[in-house]
């Protein structure tokens, strides 16, 4: 419950200089009396702007500062909220707006519009609308319950009965709803994007893995001609070794031959000797007839003997010679054979020096081949070893997203069982439903105090069913403006004890401004009055009011409002 103690003001509306003190407390009912103008009414104003940051009544604010002094423009309010004692400054030129909680200064970090915020809905816990519906009553401003839509009745009723704050808490919700919805938007496309990741990695790494090992069964295949290649060269080699073999066993024969032709050249180089010999002897018989040396007569018969006997060895050596030299180029032949062989050794010894460099060759390959598919079977290893580590990272991220996802899924599933419940056919209406009863007891008992006899019912909609004794129903609109007081003063008073019962929108004072002076008549002052003095314990109770003659003896304490000087002041 909000204790209010006492209201200063200066250089406010028609105050001046120095402050205006009205204590809040002390007295049950309080009379406010004055001539128009005087600034009887100045008091809302002022606790209202104090307060909300605007007058009561229409009044722009600039219009608040008294023209006259034109600065300085002070409100300053007291009060006490479960024993913390609170004092708030609001002024004009210059501006102020300052909350003391036990002395000392609230932080004012924050916009002004949000000190006003803590103001309305951590300290004070009630709405400028919820104030001037049960605190502050004017009959110039004031717009009676009744009169507001059924949305502002509603919100008016959720305020006191202290269930706005699932009006709030809704607000709140629907700001979390869009940003939970938000953040699933976002966590739906981060999981889709690491489930993308993932798909690209294992399409990587697998496609990273099979180009190893299509390069490393590319190489096999090509070890494997290389083998078949060198295969092929050493049968080739085996072949010419095997030729070379069989050439050489040939050099026997070719030494054979050499000393053949060697012995039948011997051979026919004496025969032709001889042959000479005999030859050049015939000549010499043929060409003398007597012996050049012992110059006797050579006889015809040794002659003929001699020269047939010579011309058979002739013959004999010719025919030797002949067939000799037959044999010899026979054997020549051979030769001849036999030596071109030999010089296809060197031919196939090039041939086979030529296989061993290319064997060489392939050998290095098969060496550089096997070695690459070494370092490719060790990068495949690394890569899978760093794969696996980069798509276990990958999958333990989406595994993250995935599980941050569901949990929002899951908080927006909770969300929207909490967004049934708050909604205005949810929780509160649950809560209306159950007060309503004592909301319309209370109605039509203060009904009857005012002497007003008929049976009023407000439906969870608060649209008004209201009946008269052999009469049909009734809307308020129907009735006389002194009825519609009367059912206003009652709904006030109900409003009043069922915050008071909550403790919500609770406090200690009720202003009320000319709410009765031309719609009440004496009997329902009296009614009035004695409504006043039943709810009036632990409540200080101001009425303002132009009948103040008529009654003032009903009040315990009254103040009076002066123009002097052309300023405000109490007399």
């Amino acid at each position: 419950m909000i204790y209010f103690s006492e209201l200063k003001y200066k250089n406010f509306l028609s105050t001046g200089n120095n402050f205006t003190t009205i204590s809040l407390t002390g007295n049950t009912t309080t009379l406010i009396v004055g001539k128009n103008g005087s600034g009887k009414s100045t008091i809302l104003d002022a606790i209202t702007f104090v307060l909300f940051g605007k007058p009561f009544r229409k009044i722009n604010k600039p219009q608040l500062l008294n023209t006259t002094n034109g600065s300085d423009c002070i409100v300053e309010l007291f009060f006490t909220i479960n024993k913390k004692e609170y004092q708030i400054r609001r002024g004009i030129k210059p501006n102020v707006f300052e909350i003391f909680e036990n002395g000392k200064l609230l932080q004012q970090d924050a916009a002004i519009k949000d000190y006003q915020q803590h103001l309305e809905e951590n300290i004070l816990k009630m709405t400028y609308k919820a104030f001037c519906q049960i605190v502050v009553i004017g009959n110039a401003t004031y717009q009676p319950f009744m009169k507001l839509n059924p949305g502002e009745r509603r919100q008016i009723v959720e305020n006191f009965l202290d269930i706005d704050v699932f009006t709030k808490m809704n607000i709140l919700l629907k700001s979390k709803i869009t940003e939970t919805k938000e953040q699933i938007n976002g966590a739906s496309y981060q999981v889709d994007l690491a489930k993308e990741k993932l798909r690209m990695a294992k399409t990587l790494i697998s496609s990273s893995e099979e180009n190893i090992d299509d390069k490393i069964q590319e190489n096999e295949l090509v070890l494997e001609a290389k083998r078949e290649a060198i295969e092929e060269q050493n049968q080739k080699m085996a072949v010419l070794t095997s030729e070379i073999q069989e050439i050489i066993v040939q050099e026997e024969t070719i030494s054979k031959l050499n000393k053949k032709i060697r012995e039948m050249d011997g051979l026919q180089t004496t025969l032709q000797t001889k042959f000479k010999g005999v030859n050049k002897e015939i000549q010499f018989l043929i060409a003398n007839d007597n012996c050049p040396t012992c110059k006797q007569e050579i006889h015809s018969e040794f002659k003929e003997d001699s020269l047939s006997e010579k011309a058979k060895k002739v013959a004999e050596y010719k025919k030797a010679i002949s067939e000799l030299t037959s044999h010899i180029e026979t054997h020549k032949e051979e030769l001849d054979s036999h030596m071109r062989s030999m010089e296809e050794i060197d031919r196939r010894n090039k041939q086979i020096e030529k296989i061993q460099l290319d064997l060489n060759y392939i050998r290095k390959d098969i060496f550089r081949i096997q070695e690459e598919n070494k370092k490719l079977l060790k990068e495949k290893q690394q890569n899978i070893q760093k794969n696996r580590e980069e798509y276990d990272a990958l999958n333990s991220e989406y595994q993250k997203l995935s599980d941050e996802r569901d949990r929002l899924l899951e908080l927006q599933h909770q969300h929207s069982i909490a967004a049934l419940l708050l909604k205005d056919d949810g929780i509160k209406t649950k809560i209306i439903k159950y007060y309503l009863p004592a909301m319309n007891k209370l109605i039509n008992k203060y009904l009857h105090a005012l002497e007003f006899y008929i049976n009023w019912n407000l439906d969870e909609n608060f649209n008004e069913v209201i009946k008269q004794a052999n009469k049909e129903s009734f809307t308020y609109a129907s009735f006389s403006e002194g009825e519609k007081l009367r059912i206003d003063l009652a709904i006030l008073f109900a409003w009043r004890e069922i915050a008071k019962a909550k403790n919500s929108t609770n406090c200690n004072i009720l202003m009320l401004d000319e709410i009765f002076d031309s719609s009440l008549d004496g009997a329902g002052i009296d009614d009035f009055i004695g409504i006043i003095n039943t709810v009036s314990e632990n409540t200080n109770v101001f009425i303002i009011s132009h009948r103040g003659d008529q009654v003032a003896d009903k009040f315990s304490n009254t103040i009076k409002f002066a123009k002097l000087n052309g300023f405000s002041k109490i007399v």
